[in-house]
């Protein structure tokens, strides 16, 4: 029985039916694959291209030449427990607006990570109180007269964790569930010095996780977020995360596989695709929207350069290129990856389902803001743990705060970005 053609067998144009409109002609398809090889050949491992990528995007964010003054309060001084928090929850990050908060220029200088924005990104500002003991969550902006100890940005984004995946229970998490009843912890960061000097980073880590921020985002999304989760910065390149030794409050799950490579970022992301437009291939088949459209562009950019490397490999010089393209590609899935370890927290239940099955709403009070910096507060002045014994030794208070900013930091050469 004579099979059915297929529906391309027939047509004289073939490429009417492939993935890519049209491919760059042999120059363009060098100078292309040139220009990703020599992005990413540039860093020998990751943290060595994100420190690389940190520092280019300050400069694109005129922050890395400047003489940045922070409005917020400049110093602070800790005499012991006897001071509160102030959490504000400030709104929605929105990427690409010509007036940013002051309190994201502050964070640009804080986080080795490039602070993004998306789909239901939220972000609250951690500060210094001196007029009560407690801890409060207060919507608004922060005032400049508070001194800053960290930020939390919250995202709905879980689709490819694979120990989340494993976790759950799932093998695949979609996005209506996801956006339903995950947080990701998409940023938490403490102020330097305020982080290494008093584990301000788990101070940070704790209220992310605490029942009064997800019932803020719960409320303020419409949705019933049972399962928070975040992945360390640096997983293969360091022994230990602020999430560590919290787990009372949070579990480890496991590491990211790492075989996702790094995505090329702006300038040199959109230049290069502004140059393959000006080649006649349409921006719009290497941009996205969404949460992820950043992500999403990087990959299907480096798709598009070697499926012209492909198309012209007949050229020696271009089969030898796209050798090189596929063996470099491969290297950011191996030996130059960066594993994340991966943490969830419940929020005190005994299943993570549980808000989701059961008739009557569950809420642990040990995850409530006051149990949580209390409980912060014991383990780092009365019982000095997490290491803090050294700091804290003979009681040598005052303890002065004031900030570390990356735009002087990482101009060091011994800095260590990896915190």
């Amino acid at each position: 029985m004579a099979q059915r053609k297929t529906r391309w067998s027939s047509s004289k144009d073939w490429n009417k039916f492939a993935r890519y409109k049209a491919v760059l002609d042999p120059a363009d398809t060098l100078f292309a694959a040139n220009y990703l090889l020599g992005y990413f050949r540039s860093a020998a491992d990751a943290p060595h291209l994100m420190r690389l990528q940190k520092e280019e995007d300050l400069k694109e964010k005129g922050l890395w030449d400047s003489d940045y003054k922070t409005p917020f309060k400049s110093e602070a001084e800790i005499t012991g427990s006897d001071f509160g928090i102030n959490v504000y929850a400030c709104g929605a990050v929105v990427d690409g607006r010509k007036v940013r908060p002051d309190h994201e220029l502050l964070i640009d200088l804080t986080t080795t990570h490039i602070p993004y924005g998306g789909y239901g990104c939220y972000e609250f500002v951690v500060t210094l109180a001196d007029d009560h003991q407690s801890a409060r969550l207060l919507e608004g902006l922060p005032p400049h007269s508070e001194f800053v100890l960290g930020f939390i940005r919250f995202d709905a984004g879980a689709l490819q964790c694979k120990p989340l995946q494993e976790y759950l229970g799932q093998t695949k998490i979609t996005g209506d569930f996801a956006n339903a009843h995950i947080i990701q912890g998409k940023g938490i960061v403490p102020t330097q010095n305020f982080g290494s000097l008093l584990r301000g980073g788990k101070l940070i880590s704790l209220i992310a996780i605490s029942n009064e921020l997800r019932d803020f985002w719960n409320q303020h999304h419409k949705r019933n977020a049972v399962v928070f989760y975040t992945q360390s910065l640096y997983g293969s390149s360091k022994s230990s995360s602020q999430y560590d030794q919290l787990d009372r409050y949070m579990q480890y799950i496991g590491d990211s596989v790492g075989t996702t490579a790094l995505r090329m970022k702006n300038p040199h992301r959109i230049d290069l695709i502004d140059w393959i437009d000006g080649k006649g291939v349409p921006k719009s088949d290497l941009t996205f929207g969404g949460s992820y459209k950043a992500d999403r562009s990087s990959e299907e950019l480096k798709k598009y350069v070697r499926h012209c490397l492909w198309s012209h490999q007949k050229d020696k010089n271009i089969k030898e290129l796209l050798d090189q393209f596929d063996l470099e590609m491969e290297k950011w899935k191996s030996s130059k990856a960066e594993s994340k370890r991966t943490y969830v927290s419940i929020y005190g239940m005994p299943e993570w389902d549980e808000n989701l099955v059961s008739p009557d709403y569950q809420v642990n009070p040990e995850f409530s803001l006051e149990s949580i910096f209390a409980y912060w507060k014991k383990k780092v002045f009365k019982e000095k743990a997490w290491g803090m014994r050294k700091t804290l030794k003979n009681d040598s208070f005052p303890i002065r705060l004031k900030y570390e900013l990356l735009n002087e930091q990482l101009k060091m050469k011994d800095f260590n970005q990896v915190r």
